[in-house]
């Protein structure tokens, strides 16, 4: 049998009328809980003055005990709908917080429910979801010395107006390749980020990139784009073969323009035309000049 501690509430010593009252609402903070005289009287507010603090609901009959000043007690329970509380299974703590078994629907469900009659917890056993919910304030989960791990067999989903997530040491995102391969994995520390992934797509209306310096290195660059706009103070490009074809090549240079080559070949199908204000042409050995028809002068 569990044991209960009774606590005398003293009564002004001018005590002048009991009666029954009609239970109205739901008990308080402050041990207070609306009742009203039977006939529909006006409600008033009574204090409870009896322990272990009952499991009062609206349509409970109780009797009150009104001092001289008016203030009204509660001091006894005369009828508590038995069959309702035993239906709904409810279990409540001495701060008004409570919890009740609800089988209103086909999925049985467990509810704990705060002071404020504010929903925390709830259980449905029938498809096994547990909804956290808090409706004022917020939701901290903090261990001192240990972790904190979630697991779903499923997704886990966040949604928010912003989603802030803050290490001291590295932050790691990966995705499990089924077949035992490796699959990508993100890694953000104090001063570096790496992103290792066999495949990478990325899309974007508008990008821009600002870095101090950039190496790129890889077997092969191919690249379709449509209109390409560069200013570079430098250019020094390395290569074994370039090979460039175009339809029209422009250039314009305005000091010098030097070619440097170990043999040169140019090969036009039509005209070739050259225009300078002064030309010289060197040639350490031979010179030689073949048309059908040579005009000088």
């Amino acid at each position: 049998m569990p044991q209960h501690t009774a606590t005398i509430v003293p009564l002004p010593a001018m005590a002048s009328t009991i009666e029954p009252a009609i239970v109205m609402g739901n008990c308080d903070s402050d041990d207070n809980i609306r009742v009203c005289r039977p006939g529909g009287s006006i409600d008033r507010d009574a204090r409870l003055a009896v322990y272990p603090r009952p499991e009062l609901e609206p349509g409970d009959e109780v009797l009150t005990m009104t001092d001289g000043s008016g203030r009204a007690y509660v001091v006894g329970v005369l009828s508590c709908n038995t069959e309702k509380k035993s239906r709904s299974g409810q279990l409540r703590l001495a701060n008004g917080a409570y919890a009740r078994i609800d089988r209103s629907l086909a999925d049985e469900s467990l509810k704990l429910y705060s002071k404020e009659n504010e929903l925390l917890i709830d259980y449905h056993c029938g498809t096994g979801t547990v909804k956290v919910n808090v409706a004022s304030g917020n939701l901290d989960f903090t261990t001192t010395n240990g972790s904190i791990a979630f697991h779903s067999a499923k997704d886990i989903h966040m949604d928010g107006d912003c989603v802030a997530v803050n290490a001291r040491n590295d932050i790691r995102m990966g995705v499990r390749d089924p077949h035992g391969g490796s699959g990508p994995v993100m890694s953000m520390k104090a001063r570096k980020m790496q992103l290792v992934s066999p495949v990478m797509e990325l899309t974007a209306q508008r990008a821009q990139l600002f870095l101090q310096e950039t190496q790129i290195a890889g077997k092969k660059l191919i690249g379709r784009i449509g209109n390409i706009q560069s200013i570079s103070r430098k250019i020094e490009s390395v290569a074994d073969t370039v090979m460039t074809k175009a339809k029209n090549v422009y250039r314009t240079v305005s000091e010098l323009s030097q070619l440097k080559a170990g043999r040169q070949r140019t090969l036009i199908e039509k005209t070739s035309h050259m225009k300078a204000q002064k030309t010289i042409m060197k040639s350490d050995q031979d010179f030689k000049i073949k048309a059908e028809k040579i005009h000088l002068g």
